[in-house]
């Protein structure tokens, strides 16, 4: 889906990113409908308010909702407004494996709340078409989840739509580091709940206290068919947007907002092919900051940085005390470790191609904190904070690429003030990390961790 229009962007330090026009609609705002929070507790607050405010609509689009306290307490300030607000509406879109693992899980917690509101709230589980049939119940709980997911994460109240990695639950909304960027725009949020509209039609949904699906289609019919219709919504708002970009002379609009949708099962590579080429495109000179929580990348992205990338870069992720995985049961158990071997496998290149100098690894690790941030920051050549940023729910890695269901936004802006607050906030996601080059080279692996890595490294 590239399309080829006149519109460029007006400011010297961009003008080698004209291309994301023709990659994706561009939706401007002013720096002043854009907020970051910076901590999970701010994140929840924020939903909070959200929920129990809202007016005309809440969308949300999520892995899972938890059954904590605090997702109890989000949900029933949902329901009081709704009860209060008879127009109000509430659309969840969760993935099907990892909201019915277990007795008591996002499924039971809508019944919980909703129930008795039917009318007003819905509920949508996406399942992967590569589960279908029988692959559905042969593979046991929590296993079947590392084929493909529902992996989005959209939050969207009225006019707002807040951009995240983060899930609807506890852990999240307490000690996990992740990224949160509201928008106050009703073009995007529209733009993103016709995104999450066309994979709800192609879910499974809640209904009569049961789980009915009304489409039977193929593997195959599935595929194309959403494929064609999520290409269309992003066709469409294109148009719209260059319609308006063409026409406005809104000088407050500083700020260019272009989401990105990957769904590698759909052929849908939208965010992988603008993270490769804002790689490239980044000048000599510019610094590119990028953060996983899970470090894993694809081979592509590997030979980007390597072979095609000029500017200076750091990679953030994860110390393995840091990774959600740590202590885990069974074979998960092993994941902060694989990813370890990924990350020491990755660094080796970089020695090996004398390019140390230009490329840096560090590690996040806190003291009872886990780190679940990702995303992108541009800085400009002799620019001492981000004038860009890509934030969302991918992971630069292989399962965001080629398995999930992915949301993000590439922001650029030429605000002095929203710029300030973009680095303080990959500052402050910083102050927390330090260099681990050398110390990955000489970190044991256990032997099984590495002969699984092999195997299945596609789907973590």
């Amino acid at each position: 889906m590239i399309m080829n229009v006149p519109i460029r962007f007006k400011v010297g330090e961009f003008q080698s990113f004209s291309w994301l026009y023709s990659a994706a609609p561009c939706f401007p705002v002013s720096a002043t409908k854009v907020s970051i929070s910076e901590d999970p507790k701010k994140f929840y607050d924020t939903l909070c308010d959200r929920f129990g405010n809202a007016k005309n609509r809440i969308s949300v689009a999520s892995l899972y909702v938890g059954n904590g306290n605090l997702e109890n307490n989000l949900l029933e300030s949902a329901k009081e407004n709704l009860i209060n607000r008879k127009t109000l509406t509430l659309s969840l879109l969760l993935d099907y494996q990892r909201g019915t693992r277990g007795n008591q899980n996002s499924v039971t917690l809508f019944q919980k709340y909703f129930l008795d509101l039917s009318e007003q709230c819905k509920l949508y589980l996406y399942q992967t078409p590569r589960l279908q049939g029988l692959w559905s119940k042969v593979l046991p709980s929590r296993y079947n989840e590392i084929v493909g997911l529902q992996h989005m994460k959209l939050y969207i109240v009225d006019d707002r739509v807040l951009l995240s990695g983060a899930n609807c639950s506890n852990d999240y909304f307490m000690q996990r580091q992740d990224r949160y960027i509201e928008i106050d725009d009703p073009d995007l949020a529209n733009f993103y709940r016709d995104i999450i509209d066309e994979v709800s039609k192609y879910s499974k949904r809640y209904e009569n206290q049961d789980i009915v699906s009304d489409k039977k289609l193929t593997k195959e019919k599935m595929i194309q068919d959403m494929k064609n219709n999520i290409c269309n919504v992003i066709y469409k708002w294109q148009q719209l947007q260059l319609s308006k970009l063409s026409t406005s002379g809104d000088s407050s609009l500083d700020t260019w907002v272009f989401p990105l949708i990957q769904m590698g099962e759909f052929n849908i590579t939208q965010d992988e092919y603008v993270t490769r080429k804002l790689m490239v495109s980044a000048p000599k000179g510019s610094h590119l900051q990028l953060a996983t929580g899970y470090f894993n990348l694809t081979e592509q992205y590997t030979r980007t940085l390597l072979d095609q990338c000029k500017a200076n870069v750091s990679l953030l992720m994860a110390h393995p005390n840091a990774n959600g995985f740590l202590g885990a049961a069974g074979p998960a158990g092993g994941i902060p470790f694989a990813y370890s071997l990924i990350a020491k496998q990755f660094w080796q290149r970089v020695v090996d191609s004398n390019q140390a100098s230009r490329i840096r690894m560090l590690e996040y690790e806190r003291p009872g904190w886990t780190f679940h941030a990702k995303g992108l920051w541009y800085y400009p050549p002799g620019s001492d904070v981000p004038w860009a940023t890509v934030i969302g729910s991918a992971n630069l890695g292989e399962r965001s690429v080629k398995r999930d269901l992915e949301a993000q936004a590439a922001i650029f802006t030429v605000s002095p003030e929203l710029q300030a607050r973009l680095q303080q906030e990959t500052k402050r996601l910083h102050s927390y990390s330090k260099e681990c080059g050398e110390e990955l080279l000489s970190r044991e692996t256990p032997k099984w961790v590495r002969a699984t890595v092999k195997l299945f490294r596609t789907y973590f």
